[in-house]
């Protein structure tokens, strides 16, 4: 529910606030309970070692039963490590390292991954000093009990926001400020969303030791701090390299949060993951993968090395009875001081370079990969090489962003499903108007010009279909026959606007009555596999899950030319499509003139290239030519609007 309001096709940041809200209820139980716990807590005034007993029958057993464990789950994750080295997951499997030279070799992704690990190594950083410093506060200090109780219902509240709220909100509330699309607000947004289990690991931790070292502190003239420092901080060395592993590890992978806030400048790679899931390009998605995984493996297996130095120094104390940190763990100390300076001097840098930057024009887009080359060779090929920055989007995340930023957008130019536009024009009128003709064949605003037209169509597995024995579709009334039961798959409206297409051939075709009889259908016979994302359908297609997907004509069609066993049926209800088009932002007197030359750069020389791909003319000067052309094109009688689509959002919901 939460991602339908708050990232569905139309999404509506109110409703899905009183959503967020009510998940918070079960934080008041749970910091409710953790406060009825706390008297349990017992503190160690001294340790003593317990061994296990021995049983040989017992450890086999249980190392059998972890093995087996463990390969189970090993096994569901075995196909990251098999895609990225064969030529064409699952239809050629020779051997390949072809999908990891060009991950490589990718300048563009070496600059995310440099972001990644920026932003993974300060957030672990500040982090653990946050989470350190908290802990302090509530389990070693004397503040106020008022105080503390505060300190840690915020900390423990963190804990039941969703990542996805938390990513909105700082997109809302920093939105036109300095800290829009950097890097520092992605580490603030870090700290904040996973600040809650680093503070209990550090306060867990300070709890369980002595408590008297204050008190003997003091009476020898030490005061708090020159204690923490001298006598705390040391022992509780371990925790504190644990919450920086952990701020680190989850710093690389999170998405949730960060894909609302990372710019064309500031990505990171779970960010660029989303966006290739985007355009189904699972090879790059896999190796990106991979290289998270070695990364963090690699971290872990430093940072548990130093806190192992850190615990063997401590025995070596307690045998020969001689004080102090030691000097490996000094020179850890001294190391990772260093380190921190050096990440900095990067952060720094990498600001500044951001700043050089700032001369390039900034390009959001939801276009599919096979338009966003298009898009480039255009504009390359029209003397725009290197003067602007390119950044793809899912819709419904561009959306958000469109709705949520308005003219405060880093973008300089959009290209985005027009009905998109025009709701964000009426909500934020943030488009100028284009300073260029170009006449089409439909009306349209004078702020956008459309650049692809995308259709709708059957779209089958026939290695399946043969297997099976079922019956080739001629209509998408078919899809509701039982004969298809479990074998096909659709895409929710609600949080993709590639599904507005089955309803709208539906309703054209039989009436909204009878298009509501042949959805209840549609949806039986789909069952689990109704489909967040566009491309949702075609992928289970391609897999053999399914037999039949209504989804893009135009990833059927390049399946099919690339010899997979996909093919399409235009169903005879029509051809309906939906059009994206490009749009400049108006910043006033920081609009960009460049962005308006390259939206007639894209309108007047990219067709030729992407009338290739969606062969519907656009233009009066253009014609429906070539083999893709479609067999029933076809426009609704209504305009394509948001009402009209929150209208038939109503009817798709009564049918489930």
């Amino acid at each position: 529910m939460l991602y339908d309001e708050m990232l569905g096709s139309l999404p509506d940041f109110n409703k899905g606030a009183v959503v967020a809200v009510v998940m918070l209820v079960p934080s008041v139980v749970s910091i409710a309970l953790l406060h009825f716990l706390q008297k349990y807590n017992v503190r160690y005034s001294k340790i003593s070692q317990v061994d296990n007993f021995r049983s040989r029958g017992r450890d086999a057993v249980c190392g059998i039963f972890s093995a087996l464990t463990l390969l189970t789950a090993a096994l569901v994750f075995a196909v990251v490590f098999i895609v990225p080295f064969v030529s064409e997951w699952p239809y050629n499997m020779a051997p390949t390292l072809e999908h990891v030279r060009e991950v490589f070799s990718d300048p563009a992704l070496a600059e995310v991954f440099k972001n990644s690990l920026i932003t993974a190594a300060l957030t672990a950083l500040f982090g653990s000093a946050a989470a350190y410093g908290a802990a302090l506060l509530t389990a070693r200090s004397r503040l106020p009990k008022a105080c503390k109780t505060v300190i840690e219902s915020i900390a423990l509240v963190t804990n039941t926001v969703p990542g996805m709220v938390v990513g909105i909100a700082f997109m809302l509330m920093f939105s036109g400020t300095s800290l829009q699309n950097t890097l520092a607000l992605l580490i603030i947004c870090n700290m904040i969303h996973y600040f809650s289990t680093p503070y209990l690991m550090m306060k867990n931790s300070l709890e369980k030791m002595n408590g008297s070292w204050e008190t003997t502190a003091m009476l020898m003239g030490d005061n708090w701090m020159k204690t923490v420092f001298r006598v705390v901080t040391p022992n509780a060395l371990p925790t504190i390299l644990e919450v920086f592993s952990y701020y680190f590890v989850n710093a690389m992978v999170t998405v949730s949060a960060v894909i609302f806030i990372a710019g064309a400048r500031t990505m990171v790679v779970p960010a660029k993951i989303k966006e290739l899931q985007h355009f189904a390009e699972f090879d790059k998605i896999f190796v990106l993968s991979l290289c998270i995984l070695f990364i963090n493996l690699g971290a872990k297996a430093l940072f548990k090395a130093a806190a192992g130095l850190k615990r063997r120094q401590e025995e070596r104390v307690k045998t020969a009875g001689k004080p102090g940190p030691g000097r490996k763990m000094r020179a850890v100390l001294g190391g990772a001081a260093a380190a921190c300076v050096v990440l900095l001097g990067v952060f720094h840098a990498c600001f500044a370079e951001a700043g050089a930057k700032k001369e390039q024009v900034v390009i959001y887009t939801n276009a599919d990969d096979e338009a966003v080359e298009a898009i480039r060779h255009t504009l390359d090929s029209c003397g725009y090489s290197g003067e602007y920055l390119l950044q793809s989007f899912g819709t419904s995340e561009l959306g958000g962003k469109l709705l949520a930023e308005g003219t405060d957008i880093e973008a300089d130019l959009v290209t985005m499903s027009s009905f998109y536009l025009d709701s964000a024009q009426e909500q934020n009128h943030m488009f100028a108007d284009l300073e260029f003709s170009a006449p089409t064949l439909q009306e349209t605003p004078d702020y956008y010009k459309p650049i692809t037209c995308q259709e709708g169509a059957l779209i089958v597995n026939t290695r399946v279909m043969e297997e099976q024995g079922l019956p080739m579709p001629e209509s998408a009334a078919d899809l509701a026959d039982p004969v298809y039961k479990n074998m096909i798959s659709v895409t929710d409206i609600k949080s993709s606007s590639t599904g507005w297409l089955l309803i709208q051939d539906l309703v054209s075709g039989y009436g909204e009555e009878e298009a509501r009889e042949l959805l209840t259908g549609i949806y039986e016979n789909a069952g689990p596999h109704i489909e967040d994302s566009g491309s949702g359908p075609i992928k289970k297609v391609r897999s053999g899950e399914v037999a039949i997907g209504f989804g893009l004509r135009h990833q059927a069609v390049e399946d099919k030319e690339a010899g997979r066993p996909i093919d399409y049926i235009d169903p005879i209800e029509g051809n309906f499509s939906l059009t994206e088009s490009v749009a400049v932002i108006d910043k006033g007197e920081d609009t960009d003139p460049k962005a308006m030359e390259m939206a007639e750069c894209i309108v007047k020389n990219g067709r030729k290239e992407l009338q290739q791909i969606y062969p519907n003319p656009l233009y009066q000067n253009e014609t429906a030519e070539g083999e893709n052309q479609s067999a029933y094109p076809k426009s609704f009688e209504e305009p394509l609007t948001a009402e009209l689509l929150e209208r038939h959002q109503e009817l798709s919901e009564s049918c489930r």
